[in-house]
């Protein structure tokens, strides 16, 4: 794989891919590279996986809209490259159905393998979304919980925070915790014109197109959660102008540039790249420019096939 004075070339199923490698990339230490290894790994298992496309001129995208019971059973499987360094980490984002009628699961997982696996503590990750679908036919959040898992000086500890909704109080409550116990925190007003929602709830709305379609020039803004109140997730459809300076993406189905609160996934801020293909499946992706080390590139493993 060659590489430049301030670069590398990437071999991806597009052709050469050539990204910047800043100087800090150079000056960071192991801490800094501990953090930043499981925060993209997380962005690139909800963006994006790699699928093998064809060519095609550049048309007009429209993602096609998957009901809520059509995405029931997903599971995907994902692997992270960064930089030169290829499966870095490994994780599958999955919807199930609960017990109750009209609730869903959602959940993220992932973990750090080999080199990546020593620098951050054999550390796992989990992100789980207890959803459900309201009387307009969208997905409102019932509780959402992150969650690390990692070996310290020997000992492995567990860190936790929870949301929870509760809609007849009007009321998100907040709490953080270790080890499974969990202590209150902030207690946040639920507004009456638009109910936030998670990362992962956001994501299987945006799919149902609940935001509206998601043809070239849409924008549009999902209400969500921090520590310091509600944020919003911006979603932006490129256009066939704005996708030919995108070349790493197949010129078929449709490109989203979206802006997340650093909060959500412990990042720089960095802008994210998602794209869909045909069939309306998160399929490729980019974390741009994270923690001034360059670009960030999720696929779905190999073997996994398009349905």
């Amino acid at each position: 794989m060659p590489s430049g004075r301030n670069g590398v070339i990437l071999d991806t199923p597009g052709g050469p891919y050539y990204t910047e490698l800043p100087d800090s990339c150079r000056q960071i230490g192991w801490q800094p590279m501990r953090r930043m290894f499981f925060s993209l790994l997380m962005l690139g298992a909800v963006l994006a996986g790699t699928v093998f496309a064809v060519s095609q001129p550049l048309s007009r995208p429209v993602l096609p809209q998957r009901s809520f019971q059509q995405m029931i059973g997903e599971h995907h499987r994902y692997t992270l490259d960064f930089l030169v360094f290829r499966d870095l980490a490994e994780g599958h984002l999955q919807l199930t159905a609960e017990k109750t009628p009209g609730r869903f699961r959602a959940e993220l997982e992932a973990r750090t393998l080999g080199v990546a696996s020593w620098l951050t503590g054999e550390r796992t990750q989990r992100y789980v979304s207890i959803m459900e679908e309201d009387a307009s036919g969208r997905l409102r959040s019932i509780s959402h919980e992150s969650s690390i898992h990692k070996r310290k000086w020997g000992k492995w500890n567990d860190r936790g925070k929870r949301y929870r909704f509760d809609y007849l109080a009007g009321k998100v409550y907040q709490e953080k915790g270790e080890n499974g116990e969990f202590r209150p925190g902030p207690v946040f007003e639920l507004p009456v014109e638009q109910s936030p929602v998670d990362i992962l709830t956001g994501f299987y709305n945006l799919r149902a197109g609940v935001y509206g379609p998601l043809t070239a020039g849409a924008h549009m803004k999902i209400a969500t959660f921090t520590t310091r109140g509600i944020s919003d997730i911006e979603v932006e459809v490129l256009s066939d102008n704005e996708r030919l300076a995108r070349p790493f993406f197949p010129t078929a189905g449709t490109l989203l540039r979206i802006k997340v609160d650093p909060e959500v996934f412990d990042t720089g801020g960095a802008d994210l790249y998602a794209w869909f293909d045909e069939t309306g499946r998160p399929a490729r992706g980019i974390v741009e420019n994270v923690i001034g080390l360059g670009d960030v590139y999720g696929r779905l493993n190999e073997e996994q096939k398009q349905p």
